[in-house]
């Protein structure tokens, strides 16, 4: 039996780590790339049965001798810069990084004729504000440079798929949270600003609370989306349908500490997203009735908060 691999590109994120844990369970061998071995060394250090190695995803030819050293059975691309409000002032990085890297690896696959299926990694930013729910036809209008990026890496991927016949995959991810998720996005803002009003009674600015999202966990996330993987090649939604306000998170913060958010937070014009879509929810059933696939989430809303609350506070997942 010949190794199963995968790769991950740009995998020492939330998703590329839980996913990683995902596949090792079902015997693949993964390897992580990442653009600084040195950067991600406390990384490296936690997780011993990944492989990680350097890669400049604008090299194309760096890329292509990974692929035939590891002749993976799947890769997975989650490189990118990855904040739609970082991406206003850092517009070329993020095109470059989301669709440059992505575009070299389906090349090298069409070349090759290689039934390697490959995963890329889109965004519901992709849609502008969308009324209604967002389905995979609903018009894609970015606001952000992000989403802009993200929608030029879906046509690519899809174009490669339906001309090429390469094994394509448009994962379409709305937001989504753990315990890997970075400090700055707007989830584990909410709970450190809970935290440190119930420590030092310190308030916290915050921008548009107005703002209706679905938040996802990343283990249920990553599951269901290995579970698409095992269908044909396609392009389907990744969310759980469970939408709140961040002021509905905000409050699910606060009362877990038996405080009144109001008296901890303020509303700042310099924290406000430049064309910030007021609401998204997602037909996320189509996709999996499809696909025959049955979704039951468990960790949505206030179990994120309070999960993310304890991991803060007792350093370890509750």
């Amino acid at each position: 039996m010949k190794d199963l691999n995968a790769i991950i590109v740009g995998g020492t994120g939330q998703f590329g780590l839980t996913i990683a844990q995902i596949l090792i369970k079902k015997k693949y061998k993964v390897i992580i790339t990442t653009r600084s071995l040195i950067k991600r060394k406390k990384i490296i250090n936690q997780y011993k049965k990944i492989k990680f190695l350097k890669l400049n995803i604008y090299n194309k030819i760096e890329i292509e001798k990974i692929l035939n050293k590891f002749k993976p059975k799947i890769i997975f691309y989650f490189a990118g810069q990855s904040s739609p409000k970082k991406s206003f002032t850092r517009k070329k990085e993020t095109f470059k990084s989301n669709v440059i890297g992505c575009k070299y690896i389906l090349e090298i696959l069409k070349k090759n004729k290689s039934q390697c299926k490959f995963l890329n990694a889109t965004s519901s930013e992709m849609f502008g504000n969308i009324k209604n729910k967002i389905k995979l036809k609903s018009l894609k209008k970015p606001y952000s440079p992000y989403g802009f990026a993200k929608l030029k890496s879906f046509n690519i991927t899809k174009k490669f798929r339906d001309h090429y016949n390469v094994k394509a995959y448009n994962a379409i991810i709305f937001n989504t949270e753990s315990f890997l998720r970075d400090k700055n996005f707007l989830i584990p803002k909410i709970c450190i600003a809970a935290i440190n009003a119930k420590k030092n009674g310190k308030r916290t600015a915050f921008g548009n609370i107005n703002i209706v999202r679905e938040w996802n966990w990343c283990d249920e996330q990553s599951k269901y989306l290995i579970k698409f993987l095992e269908k044909k090649p396609q392009d389907f939604i990744l969310s759980n349908g469970k939408f709140y306000s961040a002021r509905q998170m905000i409050k699910f913060a606060f009362n877990y500490f038996n405080l009144n958010y109001k008296k901890y937070t303020y509303l700042d014009n310099n924290h406000l997203r430049k064309n910030e879509v007021k609401k998204k929810i997602s037909d996320y059933r189509s996709c999996l009735k499809r696909n025959k696939i049955k979704r039951k989430s468990m960790i949505f809303g206030k179990k994120i908060i309070e999960m993310m609350i304890e991991n803060f506070i007792y350093g370890k997942k509750l």
